[in-house]
């Protein structure tokens, strides 16, 4: 499961998750990250461009959560860990939210981050069957593979410290053609379609350079 690959890699004590609220706030579901952040982390702050879930989220009573742009927000603070789960692809500058991230990481600190993998069987069968529209997520604006994502933080001045594929496929999710396709996939699939196949999300660990 993303959630706990990308626990996994996360240090604390001091945290924060860029596109805290996800794409709707899901206290409860195992898939919500930053639900899971904040029980191992409870002091962790959040930044969400989209004022209505953070709003819910305050409401709900979760603190240290702020309204800004991944691209420009300013904290006045460093931070242990970095953490940013499948909002990279969302980003018109995606360089500009990895120097502000630089900005507010510890010397020692990292960046944990997912992302779709663009080459995976599911990105295949939907481009296919939708093409021209051949992104299951009409608020995607890029696509990133090992080689691009590795390029784009090197030029960022950070070194990838490790990444992996992995499977994140939600079987919460609403869409009945996404939960049988989801349900094949961590079943049959196992058995059946090749690991690269199958994986649908990579995750990055970086670190600030030390050459730079």
């Amino acid at each position: 499961m993303r959630v706990q690959k990308i626990l996994s890699h996360v240090t604390g004590p001091d945290v924060l998750d860029i596109g805290c609220a996800g794409h709707l706030p899901k206290p409860g579901s195992p898939y919500w990250l930053h639900g899971k952040l904040r029980e191992k982390f409870p002091n962790i702050v959040g930044v969400d461009l989209n004022e209505v879930n953070v709003e819910v989220l305050k409401k709900q009573g979760f603190r240290d959560i702020y309204v800004a742009s991944a691209e420009s927000f300013e904290l006045g603070k460093k931070f242990d860990a970095i953490v940013s789960g499948e909002l990279i692809e969302h980003l018109s500058n995606p360089g500009l939210f990895l120097l502000q991230c630089k900005k507010h990481i510890k010397p020692d600190g990292r960046i944990v981050l997912s992302t779709p993998y663009v080459f995976s069987l599911f990105s295949f069968i939907y481009a296919f069957l939708k093409f021209p529209d051949t992104c299951e997520n009409k608020e995607h604006a890029v696509w990133f593979c090992p080689r691009t994502l590795t390029e784009l933080s090197n030029r960022s001045g950070f070194d990838v410290i490790h990444w992996e594929l992995i499977e994140d496929y939600e079987l919460d999710n609403p869409s009945i053609p996404y939960k049988i396709f989801a349900g094949l996939m961590v079943t049959v699939g196992r058995i059946l379609i090749p690991g690269k196949l199958r994986k649908n999300a990579m995750v990055f660990v970086l670190t600030p350079s030390k050459n730079i």
